[in-house]
């Protein structure tokens, strides 16, 4: 059976409120969940992107597998009844998930489990019927124990664009923040953490050690399927997927309070998502749908608005340490910048950002991203590879003229350079590509330059004293002379680059 949800976070100054209203429309008591999860020591399930459980729903017992499906929201379900708390993998035999235990390296074992208080209520949507599915309780593995504040949206008959319009509804009546980890991925991960730990961790503690790394998705890899259709739908998915998982963190699901410098990470990494979600819908722009379309530029100004706090953590986090040890006079705290918010977590956290991130992820997941004619069998090739060609001609004229580029025209050749590198990923480039690494080494070189330029700019017009300034310029002028000679070199060998034909 294909099982569709959506998952959403609740914020802890709205659970009361979200949770009245719930039991107003609830169709039973709440009920008692708990559920082990079972893999084997070397996640062999887990890798494969399954998960096997039972558990007991008042008295019963029920054995569950997931696997993944066509996109985030999307899963394969294989639901059975058991006498008892033991598993019968026999129920698998002549089904898709055959293969996945006949591959076992070692003997399932309880790695995790769930404990939880769900109440339910089933609700009409124009002409769906949808199961909303309120979860508070805890996820435990070895001692420690992850908190679950979520409200699933479940489709039981109908479309699934209901699912999406009712979601939106609540997320706007009470903040809430998409969450597309499922409870066993997380359950996994502490375990997986927990391996290496000599003490239980709860709360908030236990989830922030779940988000000690920004979330970076695996390579696209080369795809055996050429059709325009799925390369968009592919890096749309992945690409969409990097901002909104980092946007979670950010937003301090869980409650999380993390430090500094990993809300800057978060930051960054979001951004990352961002600009490779915009440059794949630059790619395929002749083939997306208006609502598509509209959906970049609005998430271009949550790009730039997002970019006054990245400029402000590269600021005081990485560049001006640097200056103040060099010998800054006078140096001081900056000031926030002159942004809409108060802050990058408040930004991720917003209603308005969050029901940007689902109709894009509604967008896709319904397939409302392209046109008809993207889905065509015989739809050229030949048009993707010219465009990236064209692409790559621009960005080569522009390398040979680099010592006469402005640092806004040097900043502009940056994002061209990202928009070819990201989209190289949705072809089928690898890391070890020689024009794929040149890319990346020059996005890296010209982003440390133009950091620099910011910074130039920053203190041109708020330094303390002119004594400061002139500190700054001198500093601030050897790193440009060092940077720009270094973006030379690599963007020189970049000319001599051209796109394999065998890829497209």
């Amino acid at each position: 059976m294909l099982e569709r949800e959506l998952k959403l976070y609740i914020p802890p100054n709205q659970r009361i409120a979200l949770t009245d209203a719930i039991h107003l429309i609830a169709s039973q008591p709440p009920i008692h969940l708990a559920a082990h999860y079972f893999d084997t020591p070397l996640r062999c399930l887990a890798r494969q992107f399954a998960a096997l459980r039972l558990r007991l729903e008042g008295t019963q017992w029920v054995q569950t597998l997931k696997m993944r499906g066509t996109d985030e929201l999307s899963k394969l379900e294989y639901n059975h009844l058991r006498p008892g708390p033991s598993l019968d993998l026999s129920v698998y035999q002549n089904t898709a998930a055959a293969a996945l235990f006949e591959q076992l390296a070692a003997p399932l074992e309880v790695r995790y489990q769930t404990d939880v208080q769900r109440t339910i209520a089933v609700i009409k949507q124009d002409q769906s019927e949808i199961e909303i599915a309120l979860d508070f309780g805890v996820i435990k593995a070895k001692g420690s124990e992850l908190p679950i504040n979520e409200i699933e949206f479940e489709l039981k008959t109908g479309h699934m664009t209901d699912v999406f319009t009712a979601a939106s509804k609540w997320l706007k009546r009470f903040a809430l923040i998409i969450e597309l980890r499922s409870k066993s991925e997380r359950g996994d991960a502490l375990y997986e953490y927990m391996l290496h730990q000599p003490r239980p961790l709860k709360g908030a503690s236990a989830a922030l050690a779940l988000a000690q790394q920004p979330y970076r998705p695996d390579p696209i890899g080369e795809s055996h399927e050429a059709l325009v259709s799925h390369l968009y739908m592919t890096g749309a998915n992945v690409f969409l997927g990097q901002v909104i998982r980092n946007a979670t963190f950010l937003a301090g699901v869980d409650e999380i309070v993390a430090p500094k410098d990993l809300q800057a990470s978060y930051l960054t990494l979001l951004r990352v998502g961002l600009r490779r979600l915009r440059s794949c819908r630059q790619l395929f722009k002749p083939w997306l749908t208006s609502s598509e379309l509209a959906l970049d530029q609005e998430l271009r100004e949550h790009y730039k608005e997002f970019g006054l706090w990245r400029d402000k953590d590269m600021f005081w986090l990485e560049l001006q340490p640097k200056l103040v040890a060099a010998g800054l006079p006078a140096a001081k705290k900056l000031e926030p910048p002159k942004s809409k918010t108060s802050s990058a977590q408040a930004l991720a956290a917003s209603t308005e950002f969050q029901l940007v991130l689902l109709t894009s992820l509604a967008n896709l997941v319904l397939l409302q991203a392209l046109n008809p004619s993207a889905y065509q069998p015989d739809l050229p090739q030949a048009q993707l590879s010219s465009r990236l060609a064209n692409w790559l001609s621009r960005i080569q004229k522009l390398c040979a003229q680099f010592g006469l580029l402005s640092p806004s025209e040097q900043h502009d050749l940056r994002n061209q350079i990202k928009r070819l590198r990201y989209n190289l990923e949705i072809v089928g480039y690898s890391t070890d590509d020689a024009l794929y690494a040149l890319l990346d080494k020059a996005q890296d070189q010209l982003g440390d330059l133009c950091d620099i330029y910011v910074v130039q700019d920053w203190y041109e017009e708020n330094a303390v004293n002119k004594a400061q300034r002139a500190f700054a310029n001198e500093w601030l002028n050897q790193k440009i002379a060092k940077y720009s000679a270094k973006s030379k070199k690599t963007l020189a060998l970049l000319q001599d680059q051209r796109l394999k034909p065998d890829r497209h």
